[in-house]
């Protein structure tokens, strides 16, 4: 604060300590000038970080319209808002909002300043939208410089077109999330799934029991219930039943769901088709079995539709506490019923054709269809049958009514339940895909990388810094842009994105270690950015300008690091520029979100983590200089070295070079590529027009893939392990298992011919390698398909092992070279591929579940066999102890020397497989498999997808 020299500060002194109070908006208030006592006021030091619009803003909200006076002239704080153009009207409808307490209009009117008029600003201040809520620590400075690098291109008619449809983007975002929150709130904190699933699996058992014993006349034997087979009425039967409670289940989910959105009373109202017509498929004998308490078991019923016959009693008087605890585990039924029906239609296929023709119009004709789904667009095969689907038979028949036509079998029903359980976890709907015996759904579905970039719309200011970035990174913007979802669209459909996203950031290796280690002192963890498009995801959250173009071009260069910083609960709370300097590195820019300060002991803690990082550059002081030796003689082993060369090299080179060239190559190299670009523009056109230049034959890309296949070899295991894990999702686990099988040294050994191989030494010593991707064979395992038979030493240029002096001159020899660095490319993708298995990496997970097939999933299931126990990986076992015929279709055996599993061997190996290890498991406890690997229906649906 200043004021005159002499004159007592001590009030003054109380009215800035009064307003500090407020904290960092009180902070931010004092550099607007507020009168503090008579002749002293608050102010700002020259030069220091801050906007004098910020300051009053926060100025206005702390004082009010009562206290505006304090921050002096009236129409100084008017040009401090809006700018010179301000205009009485303008004061006015300032002044309302102020009264009125909207604070998100005025933030939004000051910011716009710069991009509309005075007349405009009035309409932005009085226009009836709905209302938002309040982003803390938004800037309205960040946000005009955000307006003007988006809205400049077009006139300022559409600018304000374009704001008030953000504004209403926002508001229907705001009240979505709302509503998600309220529909979760229906459920238990606590999952009870697995006690639940365990309920109703013992109940499932006991009927099956009971119908075996009824059908036998006594008590079964284990021997006689292994050896039963239902008839076709049985397993119509039980399918009859699960379908009952998978209505009952999208009763209990939808209603759920209308609690949610309307309150008890009002929700229920809306659910009364649905209860009463769900209620009628349980009758009251089959509801008291299932409600029956087991000892020992969950005191929940087995089967939902207890609790749809429930509410079904209380409809017209519902009791909140009543109904809401008979919600709570609408999910956990959901899935357990998704779960229960995926096995019945996999284990009774051949059995359900009755059930299938079975048709389901009293449901439909009480409840309609309950989905967005279009009846006449579904193509699922129908269940145990060669009739057309729903889609082709309404095709067939216009104008006839879809519940007309639709049946059991056609199980349309089945996504029904998946959509009501992706409503209650926060979702729009359902992920489904047609399979050949049931549909495939996610109910929590993943974005996609794109969508993931879509700005967010959870406020004002993280949508306008999520479309400043696109803008930054060259996206253009369309005026024939009419609404906020068009112009972001277009924005990501613009090829410059795209490019700029693609670029990889070189990170300094002294840094690379610190890559999702905690920050010392607290529980965030640090994590480096490795290319722009990781920079877009943050900046969309954190509204700041980290994504910009001086930013990426630094950190592609390798001129700084850009790291984020994540809570326990995962947020970003700030957004960290490292550069280097002589000693070490140096904190250049360190932000919260929306550009605000961050607090001052994480801020002490980063700069004293900064200030202890090792230099990208090692002090190497100078020494004397070297003496100059004599060369030493020739060793007597170098004739034979020379030797081996002579022999080797020409046919060798010849051969690699060869298959360097050969189709299945350039495509693994096409993938290898998709995988890690080196070049520092990342200029994926030109390469693809180098590609249609130059044609097939040898000489296509040489360059190129010899650049390629050298820079993955010179990364780090490290530095492999985690550009395998971020591309995944875009390379694809199989396509990438594909790629790393082809090598063109393994090819190029096998087919040297006999007259060029050398003489034997001691053959069986070392490593035999096995066929293409296949990884080490150990001695006397089998052929020697190397061509080595004479010289196996020849077999170790196949190995990521130091080489002999009689090796290296050819390992470094013309197609040699790079036929090698692919074949070890290949070995460490494939080790890296491993570790994140062994670690229960989600992002692997998720691959192996949805896109495995049964080359890769074979291999991970071996070494995942192999490893030891690990709370990271639990696993669940797939065949009794000692069994080698596996379940699941098509049939597999562990012991077929032609099927899968023995095929997968040498790919396990490479992964980190102990064979000797995974016999014994097996032999001890069956074969074993990653849970988190299965996805949703089990081994069965997995391997199924696999086998596609």
């Amino acid at each position: 604060m200043v004021g005159p020299a002499g004159a007592d500060p001590g009030p003054a002194v109380a009215a800035l300590a009064q307003l500090l109070q407020s904290g960092s908006d009180g902070v931010t208030a004092a550099g607007a000038g507020i009168v503090l006592s008579p002749g002293f006021v608050s102010a700002r030091l020259h030069g220091v970080r801050g906007d004098r619009r910020d300051a009053v803003l926060a100025a206005v909200r702390l004082l009010g319209l009562e206290d505006l006076h304090r921050l002096g002239d009236r129409a100084g704080v008017l040009v401090a808002l809006f700018g010179m153009e301000a205009t009485k009207p303008l004061a006015a409808a300032a002044s309302r909002a102020i009264a009125e307490g909207r604070w998100t209009a005025l933030q939004l009117a000051s910011a716009a300043s710069g991009v509309l008029g005075a007349e405009q600003l009035v309409h932005l201040l009085t226009v009836d939208v709905p209302a938002l809520d309040p982003t803390p620590r938004a800037a309205a400075s960040t946000m005009a410089a955000h307006l003007e690098q988006i809205l400049a291109p077009y006139p300022r008619k559409r600018r304000l077109d374009l704001l008030l449809d953000l504004w209403r983007q926002v508001s229907s975002h705001q009240e979505r999330l709302r509503l998600r929150r309220r529909r979760r709130a229906t459920q238990g904190r606590q999952s009870r799934l697995e006690e639940l699933t365990t309920r109703y699996r013992a109940y499932d058992d006991a009927q099956l029991i009971e119908q075996i014993r009824r059908e036998l006349g006594h008590d079964p034997s284990v021997a006689e219930a292994a050896r039963w087979y239902p008839h076709t009425w049985q397993a119509t039967m039980f399918m009859r039943r699960t379908l009952a409670d998978a209505l009952a289940a999208t009763a209990l989910a939808r209603t759920a769901v209308n609690v949610g959105d309307h309150g008890v009373v009002q929700g229920m109202n809306r659910s009364t088709a649905l209860l009463t017509a769900a209620a009628r498929s349980l009758g009251s004998d089959e509801a008291g079995d299932a409600a029956r308490r087991v000892p020992g078991l969950a005191g929940l019923p087995a089967r939902p539709g207890c609790y749809v016959r429930d509410l079904a009693g209380q409809l017209g008087n519902p009791s909140e506490p009543y109904v809401r605890q008979r919600l709570t585990r609408a999910a956990d039924y959901a899935e357990i019923i998704l779960d229960v029906a995926t096995d019945r239609l996999l284990e009774f296929r051949h059995q359900l054709g009755d059930w299938s023709a079975g048709n389901l119009r009293d449901w439909r004709d009480s409840v309609g269809y309950l989905t967005h789904r279009d009846p006449a667009q579904w193509a699922q095969p129908p269940v145990s049958g060669d009739r057309p689907t729903l889609m082709e038979r309404l095709e067939a028949r216009p104008g006839t009514a879809p519940a007309e036509e639709e049946t059991a079998g056609d199980l349309f029903w089945y996504a029904e339940l998946a959509d009501a359980l992706a409503l209650l976890k926060g979702h729009d709907q359902a992920d489904v895909e047609y399979g050949p015996h049931y549909p495939y759904v996610v109910c929590s579905p993943v974005p996609d990388d794109d969508q993931q970039l879509v700005p967010s719309l959870g406020s004002i200011p993280s949508a306008l810094a999520g479309a400043a970035q696109l803008v930054s990174f060259g996206g253009r913007p369309s005026r024939q842009c009419r609404t906020w979802p068009d112009l972001t669209g277009r924005l990501l459909a613009d090829l410059g994105v795209t490019e700029r996203l693609t670029t990889t950031f070189r990170i300094p290796e002294p840094l690379l270690g610190f890559d999702g280690a905690p920050l010392p002192g607290t529980q965030a963890r640090l994590e480096f950015a490795r290319n722009a498009r990781m920079l877009a995801q943050w900046a969309t959250y954190m509204g700041n300008c980290i994504a910009s173009l001086p930013y990426v071009e630094a950190a592609e260069q390798g001129k700084s690091a850009l790291v984020a910083l994540r809570d326990e609960g995962g947020r970003v709370v700030a957004n960290i520029e490292l550069e280097p300097h002589a000693r070490g590195w140096r904190v250049n820019e360190l932000r919260a979100r929306f550009n605000a300060e961050p607090e001052p002991d994480l801020r002490r803690r980063i700069l004293a983590w900064a200030a202890a990082l090792p230099s990208s550059v090692p002090d190497e002081p100078a020494g004397p200089p070297a003496p100059e030796h004599l060369p030493e003689p020739r060793p007597a082993t170098r004739r034979r070295a020379d030797r081996t060369f002579q022999e080797v090299s020409g046919p060798l080179a010849r051969l690699a070079a060869d298959a360097l060239a050969m189709e299945d190559t350039l495509d693994a190299l096409h993938t290898l590529r998709s995988l890690y670009d080196r070049r520092p523009d990342g200029d994926s056109r030109a390469l693809a027009q180098d590609d249609a230049q130059a044609g097939p034959g040898p000489d296509r890309d040489a360059l190129p893939h010899t650049e390629l296949v050298t820079a993955l070899r010179r990364l780090s295991a490290d530095r492999v392990e985690r550009l395998c894990r971020d591309e995944l999702p875009s390379v694809g686990l199989a396509a990438l298992w594909r790629a790393t099988a082809v090598r063109p040294l393994e090819q190029a050994l096998a087919a040297l011919p006999a007259a060029h191989r050398p003489h034997a030494t001691e053959p069986g010593k070392h490593p035999q390698p096995a066929g293409p991707g296949e990884g080490p064979r150990t001695p006397g395992e089998g052929p020697d398909p190397a061509g080595s038979r004479g010289r196996p030493q020849l077999a170790l240029l196949l190995l990521d092992a130091p080489l002999p002096g009689s090796l290296r001159k050819l390992a470094r020899y013309e197609a040699v070279a790079p036929a090698r660095s692919m074949e070890l490319v290949a070995r460490r993708i494939r080790a890296a591929v491993g570790r994140l298995a062994r670690a229960g990496d989600p992002v692997l997970a998720l691959q192996v579940a949805r896109h495995a097939d049964t080359a890769v999933l074979c291999s991970l299931v071996v070494a995942a066999t192999s490893w030891p126990p690990d709370p990271r990986l639990p696993t669940v076992a797939l065949s009794e102890p000692g069994k080698t015929s596996m379940p699941g279709f098509p049939r597999s055996d562990l012991e077929d020397p032609s099927g899968p599993w023995q095929r997968a061997l040498p790919g396990a190996v490479e992964l980190g497989a102990d064979l000797d290890t995974f016999r014994a498991r097996v032999a001890a406890e069956g074969l074993q498999v990653p849970v988190a690997w299965l996805g949703h229906g089990g081994w069965n649906a997995l391997w199924q997808r696999a086998a596609r």
